[in-house]
Parts: structure tokens; C-alpha cells; sequence
């Protein structure tokens, strides 16, 4: 019984998928649909900036919001890297072009000599097929809220509306300075497509820890700035007093050093004519000098 149920499991699985009515292909085209359906809402950042779709986009394919559909997404990248690394992609599409324009021109060729008319030219259509402008228009609709997406994220990282978008931005730009260097381009881009599929991921599945370690973390670095800015603060409180202080040192000894070398007032200096000519005393001459005065006789009075 179990022999014959399995290859009836089998047969029935098989033409599941032929049917499309698979519950893995099922659930595959949900996932599919539903993100499709995310570029259809436009969200207001806090400051009341309209975004554009991609950004529903871009964040339900990163978050595994549809696991399926973005594993394809993934994968679909993953691969197409790799071909154009290690497949000349130019080179066979030329080959593929002229394969078909040598097939279609020797089919042609081949029914005009028995008088027939060629295969190809009865191929023909009446009219060709041509772009409609509705959908170069929704290309470039699209080409432009690509664009404004890059442009939006940009500023938005530029301007620090989250710092730590702003260091994720930081240290994937620096990294990849220097990793370029020293890894190929399609390495290098298939790193960061890699880190930007996985590391998202990885997040959603370790959330509580990886907050627990990055609030522990900024614990951390806010208690080392705080003693850093106390240490900072106390260190130029006691430079500022010392220079104060070597100030006032400076000012008492220059202003000590000023009077000891100030000049004294100039004694006044006899001239020469002064010390050669000595001043005239005043009064009478004998009686300065001691010498009695001579009794001239003729100078009394004649008595009668």
C-alpha cells in the first residue's frame, strides 16, 4: 500500500506544478502579489515629506516581509552577478543576433530559386509591433520615482534623520574605499548585495538580543562621554586658575622690576662761572670777616 501511495503522491504532486495549483508555487505567487501590491502605497516620512513607493518596496523585500518572493529577488541578483562575471553576456547576444538574422535570411533564400514565395516574408504582419506610449510612460514613471527614491534616502542619510542609518552609511562607504582596492568589482557588489539581503535577516531573527547589546552599548558610550566631559571641564577649570595665577605673578614682578629701574630726580650741578665767581655776601665785610675797623682822626667831631 505504501509502495503504490507514493508514486501516486508523486503523480499527483507533479501535476500540481503543471497546474500551477502547487501550494509551495501557490504560496510563492502570493508572496509575489503581495509585494507588487506594496508599490502601491506612498508613505509620509514624520516631517511630512511624500516618498515615493519604492521605499514600501525596498523595505518589505529587505525585511522578509515575503520571504519567497524576496529569496527570489536574491537569488535573481546573485545570478545575474555571477553570469556577467563568468559569462560574456555582450558577446552572446551578438552571437544569438546573428544566429537568428543568418537563419531567417538563409530560410528566406532558400524557397526563391524553386519559384516559391519565402517562408519568412509570408511571416510577415500586416502591421508591426510597436511600444505603446502608455508604457513609456509608466517606465519613466518609474525611472523617476526610482531616482527620487536615491535622492530622498540620500539627504534623509546626509542630514542625519537617523543616526544609526547615518553610521551604517559611514561604515559601509569606509570599508568599501578600502576594499576596493584589493577586491574586484563584481566581489564587491556581490557583497553588498549579499549584506543588504542577509543583514536585515539576521536583525529581525536576533532583535532582542542585538537591542539589549546595542542599548548596553550606548550606555556605555554616554557614561564615558559624561566622565570625559567631566574630566574635560575640571581640567580647564584648574588650567584657567593656573593661568591666572601665573598672571598676576607676571604682572607683580614687572611692575617690581619697572620701579627699582625708574629714574631719580637730577641734582641741580654749580656751572663753571658760578664756581669761578663765588656769590657777593651780604652785609658788612669786617664784621663777617673779625678785622677791627682803623680810628681815623679826621672823622671826629671838632669840639668848640
Amino acid at each position: 500500500m505504501a509502495d503504490t501511495a507514493a508514486p501516486h503522491r508523486s503523480e499527483n504532486a507533479a501535476q500540481q506544478v503543471l497546474n500551477g495549483t502547487h501550494p509551495v508555487m501557490q504560496d510563492t505567487k502570493a508572496d509575489i502579489k503581495g509585494l507588487a501590491n506594496s508599490a502601491q502605497y506612498k508613505k509620509v516620512d514624520e516631517n511630512g515629506q511624500p516618498l515615493s513607493h519604492f521605499h514600501s518596496v525596498f523595505y518589505d523585500m529587505f525585511t522578509w516581509k515575503f520571504p519567497k518572493a524576496t529569496g527570489i529577488c536574491f537569488f535573481s541578483a546573485v545570478a545575474t552577478i555571477l553570469a556577467f562575471h563568468y559569462v560574456n553576456v555582450l558577446r552572446y547576444v551578438f552571437k544569438a543576433g546573428y544566429m537568428l538574422f543568418a537563419a531567417a535570411a538563409a530560410v528566406e533564400l532558400a524557397g526563391k530559386p524553386f519559384g516559391a514565395k519565402g517562408v519568412v516574408s509570408s511571416m510577415r504582419p500586416k502591421r508591426y509591433w510597436t511600444v505603446p506610449r502608455n508604457v513609456v510612460d509608466t517606465v519613466f514613471d518609474q525611472v523617476h520615482d526610482l531616482l527620487n527614491f536615491f535622492v530622498l534616502e540620500f539627504q534623509r542619510i546626509l542630514f542625519v534623520e537617523n543616526i544609526a542609518t547615518t553610521i551604517a552609511a559611514f561604515l559601509t562607504t569606509f570599508f568599501g574605499y578600502f576594499l576596493i582596492k584589493y577586491i574586484p568589482y563584481w566581489v564587491l557588489l556581490l557583497l553588498t548585495t549579499t549584506t543588504a539581503f542577509t543583514a536585515p535577516l539576521i536583525y529581525l531573527q536576533n532583535k532582542q538580543l542585538i537591542d539589549e547589546q546595542l542599548h548596553r552599548a550606548n550606555v556605555l558610550i554616554n557614561e564615558k562621554l559624561k566622565t570625559g566631559r567631566n574630566m574635560t571641564e575640571k581640567y580647564a577649570k584648574d588650567a584657567l586658575t593656573a593661568a591666572q595665577a601665573t598672571t598676576a605673578d607676571l604682572s607683580q614682578k614687572v611692575q617690581g622690576y619697572t620701579a627699582r629701574k625708574s629714574p631719580e630726580p637730577a641734582k641741580p650741578v654749580a656751572s663753571a662761572l658760578d664756581r669761578e665767581f663765588p656769590e657777593v655776601p651780604a652785609g658788612d665785610l669786617k664784621k663777617r670777616t673779625g678785622i677791627p675797623e682803623k680810628h681815623d682822626p679826621a672823622t671826629d667831631p671838632i669840639l668848640a
